[in-house]
This record gives C-alpha cells, structure tokens and sequence, in this order.
C-alpha cells in the first residue's frame, strides 16, 4: 500500500501569510515606538514655605541618526479644586516656524528648574506635542497629571515671647520718705508688673508699660526697710534700708544762709520753733564782730558793710566747723565805690533849693523879655 504524497503548497502559504504580517507590524509600529515623549512631574510639599517644590522630568526618544526635535505644543496648567489657569513653565515653550535652528532640542531626557506653587494647589499638569527633524510628528500631546492635597502649610511662626525690662532706683528724702522710681526699658514688649513692700505690711503693687516710669513713695513710717520685686525675676531690684541723704537739716536744727548785697554782706540764721537758743559770734575781717542770740522761732539777721576782700567767720556752739564766708560783688554794681548800687538817690534839702531857686530867676527874664519884645517897634532901614 502506498501512502498518499504530502502537498507543501498549503503550509508554505501560511507560513508565507505570517511573514508578510509580521513584517507589515513592524513596518508600522517601529517607527510609533521609536519616536515619541514621556512627561513625569516629581512635586512635594516644602513645609518650610509651605509651597509645592519640584518639577517635570521630560525624556524624547527619536530613531537612529535623528538626534533634534521642537516642541510644537507646550501645556501646564495649575488647578485649585475645578478652577484651572495656565502656567508657563520655565525653558520649556513652543519652537515657532522658521526659528533658527528650527529644531533646537536634542533628543534625550531633561530635567525642567525647580518650579513652586502655592500651598492650595490641588493639581499640575504638562501636555507636551513633539515633531523630530525627520519630520515625524507625535500624533497625540504626551503628558502627566500631578494630584496635590492643596494643603500644604508652613508652621505657624512661634511667638515671641514678651519680655519685660524692669528697673528699679530707691531714694531716701529729708523727711525719712522713700522715693522709688519704676521704669520699663524702651526696648521692651510686655509691661513690667513691680510689687513695692515696706514695713507694718506696706504693700504696692504698680504696672509700668514699655518705655514709661511711676514713681512709688513709701511713708516714713514704712520705710525702715524696702523691697522691690519684679514679675519674672528671681532676685528683688531692691532689699534693704535705704541710705539716708546727705545735707539735710535734722528737725530742731537750725539753718544758717548769706547774701552779697552790693553794700552788705548779710548774714541771716533761722531757728526752728522746736529747737534751742543759739549764739553765734561774727567776726569779719574788717570791722567790729557782731554777736546774734536767735530763740526759737525766731530769725537773727546781721550786716557788715560791704569792702573787697571782706570775709566773715562764724563762731560758737554748733559752729566750730564753720568756713570764713567772702563777699562777692554782685554784677549789677556799677556806680559808687565797693558798695555802690546801680541807681542813684534824688537830690533833696540845700542843694535841691538852689536849683530851685536858679530855675525861678531864669522863668523872670524870660517873662521880662517877652513883654520888652511886645512893646517895643523894630524899624529897618536901608
């Protein structure tokens, strides 16, 4: 039995069919596949600007020997919730006809700069539309779309904390009252709270605002030790007795003053009514010394004619540290001698009738010759 012969023409058919479709596949993808743009936007939040940072990564793939290309649509929009606006997106722009080189791109990838947005921004967008030098051009734009959350914030600023500047200076007056003077520097921003306490549970609490000053003043009677303190601050501004002022006249004491006139030098002592009888002994350098017994209540004054180079020294109990005293000449003395004054007295007695008498005399004649005058004709000849 013989077996029937095989026919190829069947199979060759096929396999040649499968030849001629899998080189057409290849004649129209190659080409599609070997041309053509991938966008990717890489953003993230700056939460130290509270921006979105980033930006888009662009990579052009062209075939062997077409090494440029131009961009024939460029796309960005930003999009805060529905509301979209376009956005220009730096170095990246359509390469217009006719530009010189009329395809300036190399084909490769590139990174844009760093592009920022606001905070609110909910999407980004790119749309990019590419055309080689071979002339093939990408039939639809390439892009890609960048969701946000349109929440990024930067951290609230930390406030500052307020500080005050407080100051404090304490002063005894004569009368045993104690001065304290509150103050806030210029340079500060909070108010200065400042609590004053003294003796017998003085207390006085003050609030001084930036670059002002109060003064507190602590009664005699409280003031045998003062402390001063300030909110914030750990050790007191003041704590203490305070120091006693220098030259004061002590109650019952008596004071003592002079004055240069421009014909005395006056010398005056007042006695409090609750001190002692004082006597006092004044020597000048010229002259006869004169003796002052002041009771109390009272005022001595004594005066000793003025000359240059006239001193007084004081003397007795309560005086034995006394200074010589000088008189000075005052300014206004302009007439007379040591002691002359700046005016004059008017001329009275003998001297003043004689010009009296003078001017009557002279008021006789005047009439006399008037009355000559009257009375008798002048007559002019040629």
């Amino acid at each position: 039995m013989s077996l029937p012969k095989l026919s190829l023409r069947r199979p060759l058919a096929i396999l040649g069919a499968g030849f001629i479709g899998l080189a057409a596949t290849f004649a129209v993808a190659g080409p599609a596949s070997a041309h053509h743009s991938e966008v990717k936007g890489q953003f993230e939040c700056d939460v130290k600007t509270g921006e979105y940072v980033g930006h888009w990564s662009i990579d052009n793939v062209g075939t062997s020997g077409v090494d440029n290309y131009r961009f024939i649509l460029v796309e960005g929009k930003k999009f805060v919730g529905d509301q979209a606006t376009d956005v220009t997106i730096p170095n990246l722009s359509v390469t217009p006809k006719g530009a010189d080189p009329q395809y300036p791109r190399t084909v490769g990838k590139f990174n844009t700069a760093e592009l920022r947005y606001p905070g609110d921004t909910t999407k980004l967008s790119l749309s990019v539309q590419a055309q080689w030098e071979n002339k093939w051009t990408e039939e639809e734009p390439k892009g890609d779309v960048v969701n946000l959350g349109g929440n990024c914030k930067a951290p609230e600023p930390e406030e500052e904390p307020k500080s005050p500047k407080p100051d404090a200076t304490v002063n005894q007056e004569c009368d045993g009252i104690v001065e304290v003077t509150l103050s806030n520097g210029k340079d500060a921003t909070a108010p200065a709270k400042f609590t004053v306490t003294g003796t017998d549970g003085y207390k006085e609490t003050v609030t001084v605002p930036a670059d002002k000053t109060e003064t507190v003043k602590v009664p005699a009677k409280n003031a045998g030790d003062v402390k001063v303190t300030a909110e914030g601050l750990d050790k007191p501004l003041f704590d203490g007795k305070p120091a006693e002022p220098e030259n004061c006249v002590a109650p019952g004491e008596p004071s003592s003053s002079y004055q240069s006139t421009c014909d005395d030098l006056v010398y005056e002592i007042v006695n409090p009514a609750d001190g002692k009888t004082i006597e006092v002994t004044l020597t000048p350098s010229k002259g006869e010394p004169q003796k002052l017994v002041v009771e109390p209540g009272k005022t001595g004054v004594a005066k000793f004619p003025a000359s240059e180079g006239l001193t007084l020294t004081p003397s007795g109990e309560g005086f034995e540290n006394a200074k010589p005293i000088k008189w000075e000449k005052p300014t206004t003395c302009t007439k007379g001698g040591a002691g002359g004054g700046e005016d004059e007295l008017p001329l009275t007695g003998a001297a003043a009738g004689g010009i009296a008498a003078t001017a009557v005399v002279l008021l006789a004649i005047g009439v006399t010759l008037f009355v000559v005058s009257r009375r008798r004709r002048m007559r002019f000849t040629a």
